[in-house]
């Protein structure tokens, strides 16, 4: 009778050290499995701001060009107004240094 409890006690310590090493496998089954999972919901994140920074971008872009193009038009208006008024002074400008130039030459 001792002998079969010693191998009954024998059995059941095996037995409690399988299911100790079963359950420390599928402990560390789980943290692998939280880790993998806590991994793609941080990638998913990154991807989604990544995508919101980049439509963020491309509207502030579009908005700052949409409010530059009107300046950039006046400013085209602008120059060519300049540009009008200087081509109609040109005669007389030429005028004016043809006569500096000649009353030079005349004075020497």
């Amino acid at each position: 009778m001792t002998l079969e409890l010693v191998i009954a006690v024998k059995e059941a310590e095996e037995k409690a050290e399988q299911e100790l090493r079963e359950a420390r496998l599928k402990a560390r089954q789980k943290v692998s499995d939280a880790e993998n999972r806590a991994e793609a919901i941080i990638s998913d994140a990154v991807s989604e701001a990544n995508g919101k920074a980049k439509a963020m971008i491309e509207k502030a872009e579009k908005d700052a060009k949409a409010e530059a193009e009107p300046l950039a038009e006046q400013n085209r208006k602008d120059i060519e107004t300049l540009k009008d008024k200087a081509s109609d002074k040109m005669p007389e400008a030429v005028a004016m240094l043809t006569q500096k130039v000649v009353k030079l030459d005349a004075d020497h």
